[in-house]
């Protein structure tokens, strides 16, 4: 194969991944929490950008994962940022998730998704699987795994976010 045959093949790459890339608005979903009450995603966003943290709690990526989202999220709640943490352990080990939670010191509001419906509905594969909600309800980052550029994007992506829609409260909410 050529380098001009190897560039075309390339240019066309970039564009179809462009293209997949575009922005999409979040579906209607409704979760349900440790207690086992059902809420509307749109209840739990809106006012201001929010991470979908997708784990299990079989999965030691996840667990590695979980402080550096907390400390992320520490950098960013002033920005009126938030986490939704949603476990897709199956119904056989889902009654682990609340003692689990508590043993960990998870801080963030967890959710259970026994199904994996909301999971795949948001095109997770594996965990941990991460998805960046614009206040808009615009799906601005989808992730697989965690990598400390993770979090550099999502700060600009949430300072970009907070400049276009402000943060809540002051825009008379």
């Amino acid at each position: 194969m050529s380098w001009r045959s190897l560039v075309g093949l390339a240019l066309i790459l970039m564009m179809a991944t462009t293209a997949l890339a575009a922005p999409k608005k979040l579906p209607n979903m409704t979760l349900t929490d440790l207690n086992g009450k059902r809420h509307k995603i749109e209840e739990l966003t809106g006012d201001g950008p929010v991470l979908i943290n997708f784990w299990a709690t079989y999965c030691k990526p996840c667990l590695a994962e979980m402080p550096k989202l907390y400390e992320f999220y520490e950098t960013q709640k002033d920005a009126g940022f938030t986490v939704i943490s949603i476990s897709i352990d199956p119904p056989r080990s889902a009654k682990q998730v609340k003692p689990f939670v508590r043993r960990q010191g998870i801080k963030f509001p967890v959710y259970v998704d026994t199904n994996q419906e909301i999971h795949r509905k948001l095109g997770g594969r594996a965990v941990p699987y991460n998805v960046l909600v614009g206040t808009d309800g615009m799906i601005l980052a989808v992730t697989t795994g965690y990598k400390e550029s993770d979090a550099e994007k999502w700060a600009e992506l949430i300072a970009a976010d907070v400049a276009e829609h402000g943060k809540k409260g002051e825009q008379g909410d």
